[in-house]
């Protein structure tokens, strides 16, 4: 009697689990489609294919297999790994969520350069430059807020610093990362990037400069900078770092705990959102400011994380990153370095976790 009440409760429980699993479109035969392909670098079959997997561990509700499977890096947005660990599937995703990308139908093409996507736009994939295929984005997802310290803009004894005094490496910056790579012979471009704080004192010597031939204009020079004087961000009118130099003190304004540029007069917006503004995240401690410059350590005097870039007003939206920015004073002149940049909220969050003892 025992025996039969087991099987029935094992039959149950494989009735209710095929009933759970959400069962996704047919495969599409992309061979008929291939005239319409938007780019060569994918195979259309491969790629429809790779978007049915997503769907299928998302039907079976299949966290480990999202996060090990279908995704290599951290996400542009959307959970990150540490987050989703030891958290059920449907504590990240929502059930109308799940139902709608189980049942929508996966295009052999991609969505131009944005890649492909699945659920209008609620998951995103694409082919790495390794050739592997990964979930790019995932939208409307529950996920973790980086929570901002809501400090109003970074206020020195001289003034408040405007958003066109960092030095950053922005979306359309290479050649600024080219022009100082091949002239200190730095090989490693990605880590100069991503930790320029390493490279600057004896390798990179602050406040050095580099003039692009095509920038050579004596009426209104431009000049490549990964480090810029303090003071003249409060003496030149500067662009992202680029030192372009024009004599008069920027214009700002701070709106939702944003510092931005003010803008024309005749315009709606009180705030130019179409250039650079930035927000302080958090005040980085030290220590860690001293551990990101070691050719310099000693010599920081105070550093945040910021969030910092403008609206591209295209469809590729806002362009920016985060940032941590240290005060260096040497040989009596202070000048604002960067030490960290992060592409990605995640990353950010992931080298908060990692200090949180700093």
């Amino acid at each position: 009697m025992l025996f039969k009440f087991f099987i029935l409760v094992v039959l149950n429980l494989i009735t209710f689990s095929v009933k759970a699993e959400i069962k996704i479109p047919p495969r599409i035969n992309c061979e008929d489609e291939r005239n319409k392909q938007y780019y060569e670098y994918y195979d259309m079959q491969e790629a429809h294919d790779f978007g049915r997997k997503i769907q299928t561990l998302i039907s079976k509700k299949d966290l480990n297999g999202i996060y090990n499977i279908v995704l290599i890096e951290e996400l542009i947005n959307g959970p990150r790994r540490a987050y989703v660990k030891n958290k059920s599937f449907d504590a990240i995703f929502p059930k109308e969520w799940t139902s709608k990308i189980a049942s929508s139908k996966v295009s052999c093409n991609s969505f131009g350069w944005r890649g492909f996507e699945i659920g209008n736009g609620l998951i995103w994939y694409d082919m790495t430059r390794s050739g592997k295929w990964t979930i790019k984005t995932i939208n409307d997802a529950n996920q973790e807020k980086l929570i901002t310290q809501r400090v109003v803009g970074w206020r020195t004894n001289k003034g408040l610093i405007s958003p066109t005094c960092f030095p950053t490496f922005g979306y359309f910056e290479t050649p600024k990362l080219d022009s100082f790579s091949k002239k200190f012979n730095i090989k490693n471009k990605i880590e100069f990037r991503n930790s320029p704080g390493k490279y600057i004192g004896k390798t990179i010597p602050l406040g050095y400069e580099i003039t692009p031939k095509e920038k050579n204009n004596k009426s209104n020079f431009a000049t490549y900078s990964i480090s810029s004087n303090l003071n003249e961000c409060f003496d030149y009118d500067l662009e992202e770092g680029f030192a372009n130099k024009k004599i008069g003190k920027p214009n700002l304004i701070e709106f939702e705990s944003i510092i931005y540029l003010k803008n024309q007069p005749n315009k709606v917006e009180r705030y130019d959102r179409y250039k650079s503004h930035y927000e302080v995240i958090k005040k980085i401690d030290l220590k860690l400011c001293n551990e990101l410059i070691p050719q310099l350590t000693g010599k920081c005097q105070e550093a945040n994380l910021i969030r910092i870039g403008y609206d591209s007003g295209g469809t590729i939206g806002w362009i920016g990153g985060y940032y941590i920015f240290g005060i260096i004073k040497e040989e009596k002149k202070e000048y604002i370095v960067p030490l960290k940049f992060f592409n990605l909220k995640n990353n950010v969050l992931n080298f908060l976790d990692k200090n949180k003892s700093i």
